[in-house]
């Protein structure tokens, strides 16, 4: 058994070395509880972005119109129109390069080389472009312009390419 410690001696560890293995600690663990934190708050905001888009989506189907009361686009109008799939018909934006007449067609998302591309945010794939090879990065500015179109993503595909 141990020895009782004297009141000095408790004070000592309670207001002096307590706090100072707990600072110790705390910088040691701090970076892995922010990643899981982070970890955790981007998926589940993810999963929140894709329930809403779904709730939206479903709410304007059964409206039977577009945003702001709009009626829904119709093929042949001025309006770009999008098949079941999300693609854009072809020739449908000018200037959009997957649309330019080049005979390349826009990618799957599974065969992109960024895993979770749809549930990343642009900032997100911005970060992950460099490390890809000019192939890759064509199929993930064709990809991008054909469906959501983000300029920074777009813009960062660009100044890459130019190297």
């Amino acid at each position: 058994m141990s020895e009782p410690q004297s009141p000095l001696d408790v004070a000592l560890d309670v207001l002096v070395y307590a706090p100072v293995g707990l600072a110790l600690t705390l910088s040691e663990e701090l970076p892995r509880l922010a990643l899981k934190g982070r970890s955790r708050v981007e998926s589940q905001a993810a999963a929140a972005r894709m329930i809403g888009r779904m709730a939206v989506g479903q709410g304007l189907k059964m409206m039977g119109g577009a945003p702001g009361g709009r009626p829904a686009p119709t093929p042949g109008s001025t309006r770009e129109t999008r098949d079941q799939a999300g693609r854009a018909p072809a020739g449908a934006a000018a200037g959009d390069p997957s649309s330019s007449g080049s005979s390349e067609e826009v990618p799957e998302v599974a065969s992109l080389a960024i895993p979770g591309y749809d549930s990343l945010s642009a900032s997100q794939v911005v970060q992950r472009l460099a490390g890809l090879r000019p192939e890759e990065l064509r199929a993930v500015g064709r990809y991008e312009a054909a469906r959501r179109g983000r300029r920074t993503i777009l813009s960062r595909v660009a100044q890459l390419q130019e190297r």
